[in-house]
Parts: structure tokens; C-alpha cells; sequence
């Protein structure tokens, strides 16, 4: 992989929310092409090769949390647990509604999980903060979703459901699957889109990206720091940097970058390059050590209501 490569994955998106809704054209090769200055055939062949090679290991459809009644939110925990980080991470595993959770090098880890209401919150994170050991996690990021004002019909669970993990899927073949008209799937996915009922995104396997290692660095802006820095961080990052926000808890910094570097060399050399931007008051490098996905569950969620009379 090369900076055209992680342009091409930023141009895409991986992350399944947003809080405006992200049209399905976003990952037609035209488009992703005006966005990292390619050619369309150029940006095809190497979307093909990521796909080849297992970087780009395929691609699925999210709901909407809204329409599943929830929120969603990732906490950091420092674990403290005397059955050490292995055993904590695999009891954090077991919370119900959980997303993801990446285990970074050393005692941190981030769970992201959904929940209906405060009170749900706060059991989660009760469970979370047990196993875990900490009892003070920071809050540091939400999943913020596009406000729904319709409850989507069984049938639009159902083709939700046919392209759950093959996003990319014809749709006359979804309107096989679920035994409408072609037309009629066509109309509901379009207005499904049109209203944020769902974020598609690539699935991004970082170990098959030979030779390179995903990593966050976070920034800690000082107090008169501006839009003029955060530009110039956007600007310095642009070859390595996949996506970019803002964590929720200052304690967390004021800017977070998901980020490929060639080697723990590179990644040090680039973190004391981010140090080094005025109104950057420090940089911190957190290193990748697992990355787990435990979005399974969302799938009984769509089939449940897919199945509705």
C-alpha cells in the first residue's frame, strides 16, 4: 500500500455513522476518483488489488442505529485487573450490544457498544468498568446518526438484510432474495439512503496490509490553537491518515487520527513530527494490538424485524 492506497480508503469511509446520510455513490470509483485526483481506471485497479490481497475484505451494510432504538458510544479503559489484559479483554467480550473492541499495546482498551437509554449506560458501563478494572473509563467518542422519521417496513428490513454482508450486491439479485420487483427495491433502497436508514463501508483488514502498521495519534492542542493547526495537522498527515475526529473527553486529546506508518520507526517519526506543529501541545502514538469486531448480534436484530408479519 502506498498514499494513494490510504486515500483511497479515507475517500471511502469505514466508519458505519456519520451524522448526515452517506449515499451509496460515495464508493463508486468516479467519485472516489474526484476526490483523490485519479483516474478512474487507476482508482479501479487498486480497489481491485485491495480486494485481491484481503486489505479491503469486503464490504457490509449497517443500520441505522436509530432504527433499532439505540445509541452507541466508545469508552477507554485502562485495564487493572490482576488476570491481566487478555483475560479482561475476553470478559469485555461478553457485554450484550457490543461493536467493537480495540486492544491497544500496553493497558488501554476502547469498547464501543450500543444501549437504549441512560439507565442501559450506566449497567454497561458498570459491566465494562468490573471487568475492566477501571472505574473511571473516559468517554471517547459516539456514533452519532442521522435523526429517522419513519419506522422502516419489514420489507425494507428484509433487503437490509440480503446485503447485510454483501453490500455491494446487485440489487436485482436482492429483489430475487426477497421476492419483490426489481423496481420496488430499487425505490426502497433509494429512499433508505436518502434518509441515513443505513452507512455501507468497506471492511478494512489491517494485517493484510503487509508492511504497514495502523495506529492512532492523538493531539493535544493548546488553548489558543485554531482552525489554523488543525489544518496544518490535516495537511502533514495527508499520505498516512484514514480518518480523523474529535475524541469526547479532553483527557483523551483534542484531535484523534487513525493513521499507516511502514514501520514503529515511521510511527515515532511521525509522532514527534506532530509534536512539533505550533499549537500542538503534545502527540500520542497508540498502537494497534487487536481489533475486534462484535457486531454480530445486528444481524438477529434485522432478522427479527425482516421476519415480521
Amino acid at each position: 500500500m502506498d498514499a494513494l492506497d490510504v486515500r483511497i480508503i479515507r475517500a471511502m469511509g469505514i466508519r458505519p455513522y456519520d451524522r448526515h446520510a452517506k449515499p451509496p455513490e460515495a464508493l463508486k470509483p468516479s467519485n472516489i476518483a474526484n476526490a483523490v485526483d485519479a483516474s478512474v481506471v487507476t482508482v479501479k485497479e487498486r480497489i481491485a488489488r485491495m480486494e485481491d490481497v484481503g486489505v479491503i475484505a469486503g464490504y457490509q451494510i449497517f443500520p441505522n442505529l436509530r432504527h433499532l432504538d439505540l445509541g452507541g458510544r466508545g469508552y477507554f479503559f485502562r485495564v487493572r485487573t490482576e488476570g491481566g489484559k487478555r483475560g479482561a479483554v475476553d470478559a469485555m467480550a461478553g457485554l450484550k450490544g457490543l461493536i467493537e473492541l480495540h486492544d491497544f499495546l500496553g493497558d488501554g482498551v476502547c469498547a464501543d457498544f450500543a444501549f437504549q437509554g441512560p439507565d442501559e449506560l450506566a449497567e454497561k458501563l458498570a459491566f465494562l468498568s468490573e471487568k475492566s478494572g477501571d472505574a473511571s473509563p473516559r468517554r471517547f467518542y459516539d456514533r452519532h446518526m442521522p435523526t429517522v422519521k419513519r419506522r422502516l417496513s419489514a420489507l425494507d428490513w428484509r433487503i437490509l438484510r440480503a446485503l447485510r454482508g454483501r453490500a455491494r450486491r446487485p440489487l436485482a439479485e436482492v429483489a430475487e432474495a426477497v421476492g419483490v420487483s426489481g423496481r420496488t427495491v430499487k425505490r426502497r433502497y433509494a429512499m433508505m439512503a436518502r434518509e441515513g436508514s443505513f452507512f455501507v463501508v468497506p471492511l478494512l483488514n489491517p494485517a493484510k496490509a503487509e508492511g504497514l502498521i495502523l495506529f492512532e495519534l492523538l493531539f493535544y492542542l493548546r488553548d489558543s490553537a485554531g482552525a489554523a493547526t488543525t489544518n496544518a495537522i490535516l495537511r502533514a498527515f495527508d499520505e498516512h491518515r484514514v480518518y480523523t475526529y474529535r475524541p469526547a473527553s479532553p483527557a483523551l486529546g483534542t484531535l484523534d487520527m487513525l493513521l499507516f506508518a511502514k514501520s514503529s520507526e515511521e510511527v515515532e517519526r511521525l509522532r514527534r513530527q506532530g509534536a512539533t506543529i505550533p499549537g500542538v501541545a503534545k502527540a500520542e502514538a497508540w498502537l494497534f494490538q487487536g481489533f475486534f469486531d462484535h457486531s454480530a448480534w445486528i444481524d438477529d436484530a434485522i432478522e427479527m424485524r425482516a421476519d415480521r408479519p
